[in-house]
């Protein structure tokens, strides 16, 4: 449920600005009449009357907008300068007997009973009109009072709503970032939107902490269980290998041809099984430069395994490596891993009779090396070599022994051990797959 306070907050200072001004207009309503009815007797309480019955011809005064002269009950004065008084607030006022009022744009108009009888018996009063001034300062007041209003209206907001929300939400957000981890740090839950989402993100913790637990206990149950099956397997399919190898040269006919595609089939079972065991220990964040291996040793241990595959599927295997030894940082099975699947794919996709070459080289000086493996087979499409190249390459489904799952494992453990992977086409045909990567400093 969202806060109502700074919906309740804006609303009252709205309304704070409003009452502002209307009290200010009844204000000015109210206490103007009064404000000339004090300035009019003001005015009268200052007039000497004995002055002016002695003196009707001369008494009077003017000067702008304000002025004040005698005249008796018919309306004439003896004062030659005062001007003809307004015979209609003449009869009102005699009639009335109270003061008369007119009010133009700029001045006011007072005709006042004064006395029974005689010169001085009626009062013509008028002043300036405040009521310009008035409204000008009026308008200006209220404009201030609204402009003060909206200023306290916003900082109210923001000291009292803004800021402390502000940091509620950086206090939320930064929990949010840290769900699942140790720097985690519940935050005290409310009655509001932002409780609540703090509540929720303590629960996600708390769920994820106990799905990560039981998913590293069944990681670590399936690498236990398919490091057994690989080791398991590893010994009847060696003694497949050279079963359906003798068999394979000792037969003729349509047995050597099952023999030769059934010793085909188990090197590639093996190979699958050592490629699920090591995928797994990868999705551990295994540290694959944990370990040294000497890549010369390798090549040639790869070139005699596939040797006897490639020599039935009239596919000839040769290495060629520098005489000193190629030490590198990574761990032996995850690099015989690494170049066995790139041997493997090499062989297998050559249609026969072919080659496949594996040369180990030294560059820079000896400080980095090349392994280069190249076959004369069929090669790849433009379009599948830009995918190998893509770091988020996936195994291609529709091809049962393509690159897949072998080629992911190289390019993991080549990343991880700070090697890079490039895939060339060969003319007339035929794939270069080259891995370069730092020798390692044994010293």
């Amino acid at each position: 449920m969202s806060s109502p306070l700074p919906r309740r907050l804006l609303i009252g200072a709205a309304l704070g600005c409003v009452v502002v001004g209307m009290l200010f207009i009844i204000g000015l309503r109210v206490v103007r009449p009064a404000v000339q009815t004090a300035a009019l007797e003001r005015q009268i309480s200052g007039i000497d009357h004995g002055a002016c019955n002695a003196a009707p011809d001369s008494w009077g005064w003017a000067s702008g907008d304000i002025s004040y002269f005698a005249y008796d009950r018919t309306g004439r004065s003896l004062n030659p300068n005062a001007p003809r008084i307004e015979q209609r607030l003449l009869r009102r006022a005699l009639a009335e007997e109270k003061v008369a009022v007119e009010t133009s744009s700029n001045r006011i108009l007072f005709v006042v009973p004064h006395a029974p009888d005689g010169p001085c018996a009626v009062l013509r009063v008028t002043s300036k009109n405040p009521e310009a001034a008035v409204s000008s300062r009026f308008l200006g007041v209220l404009a201030g009072a609204i402009v003060i209003g909206m200023i306290l209206a916003v900082l109210g907001t923001f000291l009292a709503v803004v800021r402390p929300l502000r940091s509620r939400i950086e206090e939320v957000a930064t929990a949010a970032q840290s769900v699942g981890s140790e720097s985690f740090a519940p935050q005290p839950s409310s009655s509001d939107a932002l409780g609540h989402i703090a509540e929720v993100l303590a629960q996600s913790h708390d769920r994820i902490l106990e799905s990560r637990s039981a998913l590293e206990q069944r990681n670590q149950a399936l690498e236990r269980h398919l490091a057994g099956i690989a080791h398991d397997l590893r010994t009847p399919l060696s003694s497949m290998h050279l079963a359906l190898e003798s068999l394979a040269t000792e037969s003729q006919g349509s047995v050597r041809k099952e023999a030769q595609r059934a010793l085909a089939d188990a090197v590639y079972l093996s190979s699958m099984v050592e490629n699920l065991h090591q995928a797994t220990r990868l999705r551990h964040e295994v540290d694959v430069t944990s370990g040294s291996v000497e890549l010369a040793d390798l090549v040639h241990r790869l070139e005699k395994r596939f040797a006897i595959v490639g020599r039935h599927a009239g596919v000839e295997v040769a290495a060629n490596t520098p005489e000193r030894e190629v030490w590198v940082a990574c761990t032996p099975a995850l690099a015989e891993r690494a170049v066995a699947n790139l041997v493997q794919n090499a062989v297998e996709h050559n249609d026969g009779p072919g080659h496949v070459a594996i040369t180990l080289s030294l560059v820079e000086s000896g400080s980095r090396f090349q392994l280069v493996v190249a076959d004369d087979g069929p090669g790849l499409p433009q379009d599948t070599l830009a995918t190998l190249q893509n770091e988020s390459f996936l195994e291609d489904e529709a091809r049962p022994r393509g690159p897949g799952m072998g080629t992911l494992i190289t390019k993991e453990v080549a990343r991880r051990a700070g090697w890079s992977v490039s895939y060339a086409a060969l003319e007339p045909k035929g794939l270069e797959v080259r891995i370069e990567g730092p020798v390692a400093d044994l010293d």
